[in-house]
């Protein structure tokens, strides 16, 4: 079995319990709020702001540049998205955050990199379903936009390096990352929805 699928099935139920946190039913829905859409902001800057520098220098040096690491920081399009918003970004630094790792290897790394680059994946779908609602006329969405078109080949070169370059022996370490980091970016909606009601 692919590493790809592996993670897909062995996460199934951190992701599920992610999307409900993440307001996946009102964004299908066309129903999210636009306080919604700033608690989802404000996670999303929160995760990439203490795991996206961190993670992407973990890597060595030849799957940094297989997976072209340095074209998928998204931290800036999300600063960007918190000014249109009108959300501070000052408050939400303050935040105290208990990252996962301190440090990680490049096998966790990717781990972590499978699942930010899996929420980009989803990208697509919400930007289109928050065009069709009224209360986000005339925003950006920055960080739900980022890739544009290069947005399936981009996931497809990520998950090509991510099922040849990672040894079995490290599949492990990259499925326990994985989901620490869904479980990571639950506890940061939930501080989020507590410290920003």
């Amino acid at each position: 079995m692919l590493l790809q699928e592996l993670l897909k099935t062995k996460t199934k139920g951190n992701h599920d319990q992610l999307e409900e946190l993440m307001f996946v039913h009102e964004i299908m829905n066309k129903t999210l709020s636009l306080e919604q859409y700033k608690t989802l902001l404000a996670t999303n800057y929160l995760v990439h702001a203490n795991l996206e520098f961190k993670v992407h220098l973990a890597l060595d040096e030849n799957t940094a540049k297989q997976v072209g690491a340095d074209q998928r920081y998204k931290l800036s399009s999300l600063i960007e998205d918190l000014k249109e918003a009108g959300i501070s970004k000052d408050e939400l630094d303050q935040i105290n955050i208990n990252v996962p790792h301190n440090e990680y290897s490049p096998a966790a790394a990717l781990g972590a990199m499978y699942v930010l680059e899996g929420a980009t994946m989803g990208g697509q779908v919400i930007q289109k379903k928050l065009r069709a609602t009224p209360a986000f006329e005339g925003l950006n969405l920055n960080y739900y936009t980022i890739y544009g078109d290069n947005l399936m080949p981009n996931w497809k070169s990520f998950v090509g390096v991510l099922n040849t370059a990672v040894p079995e022996s490290d599949y492990q370490q990259v499925i326990d990352s994985a989901s620490e980091t869904f479980m990571f970016i639950a506890t940061v909606s939930q501080l989020v929805n507590t410290t920003l009601v």
